[in-house]
């Protein structure tokens, strides 16, 4: 349709008609590419495409930027500069004189999506135009034939509307045989994990291991446990892994990706080392370890160089900006698995969201979601149980789930944390508690019985013996 188009209607002076084009929008969209790239192409992924900007030195310019974008070639106005002079487009570009006219102007990331709806608007209907004119003159040449015409019309008009349609649609036969050979897998694993193993023995058994493509919601209220958990996950995942060519376990395990937006990465590690080491974590702060104790945790040290663990903690993110980071952490570093520590840290920059806090949320976690389709992964979300929980003194349920009920709605599985008091005869060391499956979207729900390990900051299966642990 594309080619044809260009063929007929060839007198069409676009510039005539201002109306089909928005210089000011082609500019905001390729000066935010330039001064913020990560933001820009998350949003505009699988959304807009050379052709959508008019102006040629524009078009020219998205292309060299795409290409920048897929090699992971950092992306400034220097580096942009050079990747145009050596490939003997910059004169045809306009050379620095345009990038930095587009670093100038005074577009924000806040308008971005404003900006993308134009710049489609203008190029969708540039097309339409383009179809109509083919259709007048169709009508010229082959007048007589009122059917033919028609059809022409159809196709080049349905071309367009399909522009706007995200293809999703795929034949039924093809899903078959994925499932086929999914049922074949389960069954040659008859009696093991088929997702990636949680660390304990009663949840591998209700989920089979964490899933690909799975949002799994871990929920408590503040200071219960929530980062010390999915720490747990993460020590359990980078233990060892399923490799299905050899039919064994080996290690190194999973790779893990954790984007931590209340800790740094050293108070990660310093909790990992004491999970890991057996040591206490207090000791460790106060400087009170005896030296066998201090060179366990240097020998685990040496040993966490090699371990496939990968950790973010870069505070304020929006959710547009975590997508592109962990899109870039799964094409780096093929991370199996992400936490996210929490979710109401993140925030939306959509003008909708910033006047309602529950759509705010709701944007967090359906992009969170679709993350997880598109990496085919699972991901660990980290969230808080509001307030009303603690009021009338009961277990976590669903609907205590803070500020917004699309958690609930997008989660596949969703785990509520939950302490118990403790039996003045049992070791007050190891706290009990109860980890709900309140849903899974997938398989059955129960409540599980879980110990706490103060000292070492761990949470620990009861089913298991202690020798068990650490998991390396």
């Amino acid at each position: 349709m594309g080619k044809n188009m260009k063929r007929k209607g060839e007198d069409l002076n676009k510039d005539a008609i201002p109306s089909l084009f928005s210089n000011e929008a082609e500019k905001a969209i390729l000066g935010l590419a330039l001064t913020n790239p990560e933001l820009v192409f998350d949003r505009i992924r699988e959304r807009i495409a050379a052709d959508d900007f008019y102006v040629p030195s524009h078009r020219k310019l998205f292309n060299a930027l795409c290409e920048m974008h897929s090699k992971n070639i950092p992306i400034d106005l220097t580096t942009v500069h050079q990747y145009l002079i050596d490939r003997h487009l910059e004169e045809e570009i306009g050379g620095a004189v345009l990038l930095a006219d587009l670093v100038a102007s005074f577009a924000t990331h806040l308008n971005l999506e404003s900006y993308i709806k134009i710049l489609k608007d203008k190029s969708i209907l540039r097309k339409l135009h383009q179809v109509a004119l083919n259709i007048v003159q169709s009508i010229s040449e082959i007048s007589h034939s009122v059917t033919q015409v028609l059809d022409q019309a159809e196709k080049e008009i349905f071309a367009i509307t399909d522009l706007t349609v995200s293809r999703s649609t795929v034949k039924a036969s093809i899903e078959i045989e994925k499932a086929i050979e999914l049922i074949d897998c389960f069954h040659k694993r008859k009696g093991r994990l088929f997702g990636i193993p949680t660390g304990f023995y009663e949840l591998d058994q209700i989920t089979t291991g964490w899933q690909n493509g799975d949002m799994i919601v871990l929920a408590a209220r503040p200071g219960v446990g929530k980062t010390a958990l999915g720490l747990t996950f993460a020590c359990r995942a980078l233990k060892e892994r399923y490799d299905q060519d050899k039919d064994l376990w080996i290690k190194p395990g999973y790779a893990v990706g954790f984007f931590s937006l209340e800790m740094t990465a050293v108070q990660i590690m310093l909790r990992l080392l004491a999970s890991i080491g057996s040591e206490s974590l207090q000791k460790i702060r106060r400087g009170e370890l005896e030296p066998k104790s201090l060179e366990n945790l240097k020998k685990i040290a040496d040993d966490a160089k090699e371990w496939p663990f990968y950790i973010d903690d870069s505070t304020d993110l929006t959710i547009h900006q975590l997508r592109a980071k962990a899109r870039r952490m799964k094409k780096q570093f093929g991370v199996d698995l992400i936490i996210i520590d929490y979710l109401q840290l993140l925030h939306s920059d959509s003008e909708q969201a910033r006047e309602n806090r529950q759509v705010e949320i709701s944007e967090i976690s359906r992009g969170i979601k679709a993350l997880a389709k598109e990496l085919n992964i699972p991901i660990i979300v980290l969230a808080q149980l509001n307030r009303r929980m603690e009021e009338g003194k009961s277990e976590p349920a669903l609907h205590h789930l803070r500020e917004s009920g699309a958690i609930e709605q997008d989660a596949d599985v969703v785990l509520l944390l939950h302490r118990l008091e403790n039996d003045p005869e049992t070791d007050h060391s190891k706290i009990p508690y109860i980890l709900h499956v309140a849903k899974q979207r997938n398989g059955p729900t129960d409540k599980i019985p879980i110990f706490f390990n103060a000292p070492y900051t761990r949470f620990e299966d009861p089913l298991k013996h202690e020798t068990d642990y650490p998991p390396f």
